[in-house]
């Protein structure tokens, strides 16, 4: 008779870093009174685009990781791409007309 040991996944605490850094990112690019991000100022958005690449790399090694639960990190990988997101969705508008290209 063989016994297996099953590890109990959970969370850690780089799980809610993540989710912590991923919602500043979705905070800094999509909520008007907290953009820092494609306002006219340069700091705001390498401050941004620095958040948004380590809110990547935690979720990636957070989705790697064996003994770790997914959802947080699925979640924090969309949150702490709407950099990426919120440029796509403006190209689409751009080429659709739904938006003007210059003021």
């Amino acid at each position: 008779m063989k016994t297996e040991i099953v590890l109990k996944k959970k969370y850690s605490i780089i799980s809610y870093i993540s989710l912590f850094i991923g919602i500043l990112c979705f905070l800094f690019v999509f909520i008007t009174p907290t953009r820092i991000a494609n306002a006219g100022n340069i700091v705001g958005d390498y401050i941004t685009i620095a958040l948004t690449g380590v809110g990547i790399i935690l979720s990636i090694i957070i989705m790697t990781k064996k003994t770790e639960k997914k959802g947080i990190g699925i979640l924090s990988f969309i949150l702490s791409s709407s950099f990426f997101i919120f440029w796509i969705i403006t190209i689409i508008l751009l080429f659709t007309g739904q938006i003007n290209f210059a003021p």
